[in-house]
């Protein structure tokens, strides 16, 4: 599938990322303030009456009572307290006071300088990372170790300091406290160290599940005598198993991988059949040998190495995102995250710049070039085929989407040549990201206009690799049927969810999935459809389409808030007047109904300006085919 990459400036990437890093040093700040003015508060209430009782204390001396006059006016009591004996003699709450004020002000120092180190340290990281991928994986798994110990350190600490917080703001300020708030902060606390901890022990699956038909060395040997001719002008042993299937792409991989649920190990290439077929021999000569070449820098036993630290970075990252307390910790740990991305998408663009230069030499730029384009111009013709049938609004007698675009690739390939945003595009792949096609032609000495583009598109591939496949097309039209049968599926479930009723038909369609229901409470029998709500205390049915929104007080009241005719109105539904099972039935099938509605309503929101776009761009489209 082609994809166009965001451009991500240095502005966008600092407020993406880096800014929100910094809230992890928020509530370190604020807490480091606030303990240094409740201890300054203390100190200068404890140095007036210790002063005052020196003053009046009879049984000293003039000169005593000047000596410790002078001590406490110069050293503050949070100082004293520390000396040697004195801490002893003083009241256990005040002394417990105290250490709790050094405590907090110590772990906020801790906070906010492990924070600058850890993200001082990742930096460096980063920078020596991107020298090689041996030092991006080192550099990776060192700050992986370094940030997990750090994010459980820092969870705890930031607890400590709210927790401490919840009690002492209002007990300073306002000289009462709120066990509601210490409870609740100590719950909140408790959860984010929770979520360290699972992320930490989740171990997450990182199997590849792949759709294909596997070919081993000794199946189709048409394709495997070519293959290794490849990979001897490569200079790399041939694959273990070659997978052929329907995805618009091709890649390699030393990940395990699972196919109809039976694991293969070592070197796996995956050819797409559909693009075997629409492309040249030469143009696939270029694609195969670019992807064994990928064998032969070790790229792909770097990625077997690196991806799953990522998985575990991504779902240790999932577990604090929904920690509460950890939220600022995600932030600051997404920010590194993010800064190492920098380091694997510079090393992943010269791997494919590496890898098209190998496959450049053993065939030519030109090949190149056209095995790229024709590959682009399948994925984006795809793409806009399954679209356009995924959004049709009625069920789907047959999905056809391979013929669909045999029928049609070749004319749209004239006018995907003439596309003004085909330079920017990228082929999809599902373990690496691709340079865009302007960067990679011009890494190869090309530059294409769309005139060239469509002289090189205009001519139609001779599918030479796809006939070296014993059986090709029966494995191919199997696979499209099986796919195909899950594309109508698919929309078929979720044809409820993206329809507006306008017609017969289409509320048949609704009604089917969500058909009216009814339930009995003491006042009589409320009434829920897929497009209103009814009660017996109503005087007229509340449509989905007039609800602002919802509230559930006091575990009894659904409050429904609605506009109509220019006002904001309100009506509610007493759940108590339901059985107890009726009740949660109710609440749980408005949720269904009503949410069905809400999805419906954003699908035709967004179908809307999709739809004015296409329109408004068909002049466009047809003049740059003329043009040719």
């Amino acid at each position: 599938m082609s994809t166009t990459p965001p451009a991500v400036t240095t502005r966008s990437f600092a407020g993406q990322f880096i800014m929100p890093a910094f809230w992890i040093f928020v509530v370190p700040i604020l807490s480091l303030l606030f303990f240094l003015h409740a201890q300054s508060t203390f100190d200068g209430q404890l140095r007036t009456n210790i002063l005052e009782n020196v003053r009046i204390d009879k049984t000293l001396t003039d000169e005593d009572r000047a000596a410790w006059t002078n001590y406490f006016q110069n050293v503050p009591f949070s100082v004293h307290i520390l000396r040697p004996g004195v801490a002893d003699e003083v009241d256990p709450q005040l002394r417990f006071n105290y250490a709790t004020f050094r405590w907090m002000i110590r772990l906020s120092v801790i906070s906010l300088v492990g924070g600058a180190g850890v993200f001082l340290f990742a930096g460096i990281c980063v920078w020596i990372s991107m020298q090689s991928q041996m030092a991006l994986y080192r550099c990776l798994s060192i700050n992986w170790q370094v940030l997990r110990i750090y994010s459980a350190v820092q969870t705890v600490i930031l607890g400590c300091l709210i927790f401490a917080l919840s009690f002492w703001i209002t007990a300073l300020w306002l000289h009462v406290y709120y066990a509601q708030l210490i409870f609740f902060a100590g719950i909140l606390s408790i959860g984010g160290i929770i979520a360290v901890i699972r992320g930490i022990f989740l171990r997450p699956q990182t199997d590849v599940t792949l759709e294909g038909h596997v070919l081993g060395p000794t199946d189709s040997p048409r394709l495997w005598d070519e293959l290794q001719t490849i990979c001897e002008d490569v200079g790399t042993n041939p694959p273990d198993q070659v997978i052929a299937g329907i995805d618009d792409n091709f890649f390699v991989t030393e990940q395990l991988v699972k196919v109809d649920g039976k694991p293969y190990r070592g070197r796996t290439l995956f050819v797409s059949l559909p693009l075997l077929k629409k492309l040249h021999s030469r143009e696939a000569d270029t694609i195969l040998a670019h992807e064994m070449a990928h064998f032969s820098g070790d790229d792909t036993l770097f990625s077997e190495r690196i991806s799953p630290l990522l998985w575990r970075y991504s779902v240790y990252l999932q577990q604090l995102e929904q920690g509460g307390v950890t939220i600022p910790v995600f932030h600051f740990m997404m920010s590194i995250r993010a800064l190492f991305e920098l380091a694997l998408g510079k090393l992943s663009r010269q791997r494919e710049f590496r890898a098209d230069q190998i496959a450049a030499s053993i065939t030519s730029p030109e090949d190149s070039a056209g095995a790229l384009l024709r590959t682009l111009a399948y994925s984006k013709f795809r793409r806009e085929v399954e679209t356009a049938l995924f959004n049709q609004q009625e069920q789907l007698d047959s999905a056809d989407v391979g013929h669909q675009i045999e029928r049609g690739f070749a004319d749209y390939s004239l006018l995907f040549a003439g596309d003004p945003v085909i330079s920017e595009m990228a082929t999809a792949h599902p373990f690496d990201t691709h340079p865009p096609l302007v960067a990679r032609l011009s890494a190869l000495g090309l530059t294409l206009n769309a005139d060239e583009a469509r002289s090189i598109l205009e001519i139609p591939g001779d599918g030479g690799w796809y006939d070296r496949i014993d059986n090709a097309h029966e494995l191919e039209e199997q696979q499209w049927r099986t796919y195909e049968e899950k594309f109508k599926s698919a929309h078929q479930h979720s044809l409820p969810f993206r329809v507006l009723p306008a017609t017969p038909a289409e509320q048949a369609i609704v009604e089917t999935a969500f058909p009216a229901i009814t339930f009995e409470g003491k006042g009589g029998t409320t009434k829920l459809d897929f497009e209103k709500l009814e009660h017996p205390s109503w005087k007229d049915a509340l449509y989905f389409r007039e609800i602002a929104r919802c509230e559930f007080r006091n575990n009894r009241m659904l409050e429904i808030f609605f506009d109509r005719n220019g006002a904001r109105l309100s009506r509610d539904i007493d759940i108590k007047t339901f059985d107890k099972q009726p009740q949660q039935q109710l609440l749980a099938a408005f949720r269904q109904y009503y949410g069905r509605y809400l999805a419906a309503a954003e699908f035709q929101k967004q179908l809307k300006p999709v739809a004015a776009e296409e329109t408004a761009s068909e002049p466009d489209s047809r003049d740059s085919g003329d043009n040719g």
